[in-house]
């Protein structure tokens, strides 16, 4: 069900290049670049919003029969949305961050969900003229096709996509299963050039173990409280010291407001015991090592609207 205008790759030679996921929040598009990587890249929950800044995911290809080898760097950015805080403004500012030099642009969108004002944002974005000097190809991943009742009611979705922008090509998918991502994975390699090698071999990220590590304590955070406060904190390492066996992380969860506060520690501490538990199971994960964990809660008042902490936080972790 992809329609390709490109041609198959010439043989011979490294396929390379950048490419930048954009699309409305909760699209899948962490879900999709964990799935690809074979690995837990971005922390992913059922909130809006939950990736904050851009994130890359390094994917290789080995050359085997007709398919060349790549090296395709994916730009995960956060979702389009229409918010009106400087915490919002920031993450919409990451986005075109995210644009500006690519190869090309992965658009996603939710086949369970109408066409709607978040959608026409970020199919907007990806045509922007300042994301280089000339277009960038777009490819259309059709994402949660497993969730339709009948896959027949892909054909009208696939012709309204195909009246509103002229894309390289058009897949559907399953981020969640797996389905055809390898068939979007082939139409985006055809649209890189030959190229470098930009990253080393057996390196999946240039995020630091300390962005890694707040994300996941921020993960733990916004499973923990589902919909009492997770737009409200943000995470900052400050002190992460490896070893061979025993890593030890000391993390603040900020928040806005004491009330916020009392929720994130919880009757006697238990909550935020949870949040920790939670966290340091998949940062041991991460870092194969055993993790010693400790986590405070400090208060800062409407710290969403103020631009120099949230630089503060990006410049230090990237966790935004």
């Amino acid at each position: 069900m992809a329609a390709s205008k490109h041609s198959q790759p010439e043989p011979g030679g490294l396929r390379s290049g950048f490419i930048a996921i954009v699309g409305r929040p909760n699209v899948g598009k962490s879900t999709l670049l964990n799935r690809i990587l074979g690995r837990k890249l971005a922390i992913v929950t059922p909130h809006p919003q939950t990736t904050r800044t851009h994130l890359l995911g390094i994917y290789r290809q080995p050359a085997e029969g007709l398919r060349p080898a790549a090296q395709l760097i994916l730009v995960d950015t956060p979702g389009v949305h229409r918010g009106k805080t400087q915490h919002n403004r920031e993450m919409l500012r990451h986005v075109r961050q995210g644009l500006e030099g690519r190869d090309a642009a992965l658009l996603m969108a939710d086949v369970t969900r109408p066409f709607g004002a978040e959608d026409a944002q970020a199919l907007e974005l990806v045509r922007l003229p300042d994301a280089g000097p000339s277009p960038l190809p777009v490819v259309l991943a059709l994402n949660k096709i497993d969730r339709l009742r009948d896959r027949r009611e892909l054909l009208p979705i696939l012709e309204a996509w195909k009246k509103r922008h002229d894309f390289a090509a058009l897949v559907p998918i399953s981020a969640q299963t797996g389905e055809q991502t390898d068939r979007l994975l082939q139409a985006l390699i055809e649209l890189l050039p030959q190229g470098p090698e930009y990253f080393p071999e057996g390196q999946i990220t240039n995020q630091s173990d300390r962005f890694l590590a707040a994300e996941l304590v921020r993960e733990a955070a916004m499973r923990r409280l589902r919909d009492e406060l997770p737009h409200a904190i943000a995470v900052q390492i400050e002190k992460l010291e490896p070893g061979p066996r025993l890593t030890r992380i000391e993390a603040v969860i900020y928040c806005e407001r004491e009330g916020q506060k009392a929720i994130l520690v919880g009757q006697h501490g238990e909550q935020i015991r949870a949040i920790g538990i939670q966290a340091r199971r998949e940062l041991e994960k991460h870092l194969a090592t055993q993790v010693f964990l400790g986590l405070h809660v400090a208060v800062r008042e409407q710290w969403r609207e103020d631009r120099g902490f949230l630089r503060h936080l990006e410049a230090r972790d990237g966790e935004i």
